[in-house]
């Protein structure tokens, strides 16, 4: 099967907009992130849509657990899937071998998202001088439309080459390689997929909870033969993540529930914004909505290693600024300059309560100048955006990256084995849609209780039995997968007295499943010992799988 030059360019397009992230914070991060989304739609470019999905399946396992705090990730998913899959197509290749090819490719795919962060840094002062102009078309231009245009150009072409040209290169190559290598290289695929659920465990970090991973292994195996579906276990995982929850905190649910009674309304603090008469200063839902579409539109875009995230902070609130400081070119060219410093968090979890906080800051300050009385020092805004940065990116990394995404994709993950196209829309649907949508709860919040509403995310319980629940949930289902999809076996066996003795049929009576959970322990345990190496212990585990694949222990 040969792979035209229309159809390598359209999945060398589609890679340049994924990678651009002009379609969405939590949208391009989940097509960035995992396999399935991407495998769609090659298969449907491709004309395959079932073995494309089977094929991201399989390279989605190796990358269970990718995320990118600060931005970057050890591999790039997308660019891997969408090079690895129409090669995998074009040369009949099985989709444990597929991973020999996106492996490489994802790595070096990331050194391009260097360079391309490096590029923008040099836009980031451009920035500034248009600041200092009040050139709000030109600030567009500079921090959105340009480095859009510059991923674009990096991405598409290098895409185009590795897919069209590519291909027939690993198809030759593959034909001229001996059957004990293809066998190794299956084994390493088979292996691969313990590093991601590994790197799960070790990102949600809740030990205490691990016994949940234990349990789902365990319920899994036992029913095997009945082939219950993933859903099932999700449902499953949920209920035991609601014992658990309801039966830990319900002292303190009670004692919350207790104070309440206890406290009178009056002594109940009032965050409602006064009434104010509707004026330009008057910041509406409207403005707030439009504030949170072109953050999470364009939260990614012109990130860089200077600045990070400033410059789509500074486009997403610049609207509400121009509202409040319109009459002040003064005041306007320093707010403007004030949102282009230094700045990075989790998208949703922080970046939205914190941009709701400091709409509210803005919106009292320029009052005040309005009034002609003392406005808020400028400088509690910015300190107010750096000391939230950091606690808000650790829960929202957690929870909605690590957790809730992968989540997702797990209960999907046997759709996508079989072949389905569900296997990519099912959370490609709803993980965009349910984050963008507690994303704008997070930061109406932010402007109606300021800062009371960082206690609100950090301190409540109900927000500590909703990471507990969801943690429980997110371990369930990677013993489920585990389960299911890490591959290791022996072929060993030895005669003894005319009698065949199988190393795997005597370890499956000791354990059933024990070398798949072991793996996956053993890396597990490195990482929690050794940090998250990921880019090591890939390594090492390709080279070990792979000798021991091609010597036949394996």
């Amino acid at each position: 099967m040969a792979i035209s030059a229309l159809q390598a360019a359209l999945i060398a397009a589609w890679v340049a907009i994924v990678q651009s992230r002009i379609i969405g914070y939590t949208l391009s991060g989940f097509l960035r992130f995992t396999a399935v989304g991407t495998g769609l739609v090659v298969g449907l470019i491709m004309g395959n849509v079932p073995q494309a999905m089977i094929i991201a399946a399989t390279i989605q396992l190796v990358y269970m657990g990718v995320i990118a705090p600060g931005g970057t990730t050890p591999s790039e998913t997308v660019v891997a899937t969408a090079v690895a899959v129409p090669v995998a197509l074009a040369s009949g290749m099985a989709p444990e071998q597929s991973i020999a090819v996106a492996v490489p490719v994802g790595l070096l795919a990331s050194y391009l998202v260097s360079f391309r962060f490096f590029i923008n840094s040099l836009i980031t002062h451009w920035v500034d001088r248009l600041a200092e102009e009040l050139n709000d078309r030109r600030i567009t231009f500079a921090s959105i439309i340009l480095p859009t245009i510059i991923t674009i150009s990096l991405f598409f072409p290098s895409v185009f080459v590795a897919v069209y040209y590519g291909a027939p290169l690993i198809d030759s190559f593959l034909k001229t390689i001996p059957a004990s290598v293809l066998h190794a290289l299956t084994v390493v695929g088979g292996s691969l997929p313990a590093l991601g659920i590994a790197l799960t465990l070790a990102v949600i970090g809740r030990r205490d909870l691990m016994v949940f991973y234990f349990l789902a292994y365990f319920v899994s195996l036992i029913l095997k033969p009945l082939n219950v579906n993933a859903l099932v276990y999700a449902i499953l995982g949920g209920i035991a993540a609601y014992l658990y929850v309801a039966l830990y905190y319900r002292s303190a649910f009670e004692e919350n529930n207790a104070i309440s009674k206890n406290v009178s309304s009056s002594e109940v603090p009032q965050y409602e914004k006064e009434s104010l008469p509707q004026n330009e200063l008057k910041v509406t839902e409207k403005d707030l909505k439009m504030t949170w579409f072109r953050w999470w539109l364009t939260v990614e875009v012109p990130h860089s290693f200077e600045r990070l995230q400033a410059l789509s902070f500074q486009w997403a609130i610049m609207p509400v600024l121009r509202k409040l400081y319109g009459k002040n070119p003064e005041e306007l060219k320093e707010a403007y300059k004030r949102h282009l410093v230094f700045f990075n968090t989790q998208g949703t979890w922080g970046g939205a309560p914190i941009l709701g906080i400091t709409i509210s800051l803005e919106e009292q300050r320029a009052r005040a100048i309005a009034k002609g009385e003392e406005a808020p020092d400028p400088n509690i805004i910015n300190a107010t955006k750096v000391g939230l940065m950091g606690p808000l990116a650790g829960i929202g990394d957690s929870v909605e990256w690590s957790t809730i995404m992968y989540l997702l994709i797990a209960i999907a993950l046997p759709w996508a084995k079989s072949g389905s196209a569900m296997g990519a829309l099912f959370p490609l649907i709803l993980f965009p849609v349910i984050t963008y949508a507690y994303g704008y709860y997070f930061l109406r919040m932010g402007y109606r209780l300021g800062r009371e509403s960082v206690s609100v995310l950090l301190g409540r319980e109900k927000i500590k039995t909703l990471i507990t629940g969801l943690s429980i949930l997110g371990l369930f289902m990677m013993g489920i997968l585990t389960s299911n999809y890490v591959s290791v076996s022996t072929p060993l066996k030895w005669t003894i007295s005319g009698k065949v003795f199988e190393l795997q049929a005597i370890l499956d009576k000791i354990l059933p499943g024990m070398l798949p959970l072991l793996t996956v322990l053993l890396v597990y345990w490195y990482f929690t010992k050794k940090g998250l190496k990921v880019l090591k212990v890939l390594g090492w585990m390709v080279v070990i799988f792979f000798i021991l694949g091609w010597i036949g222990v394996l």
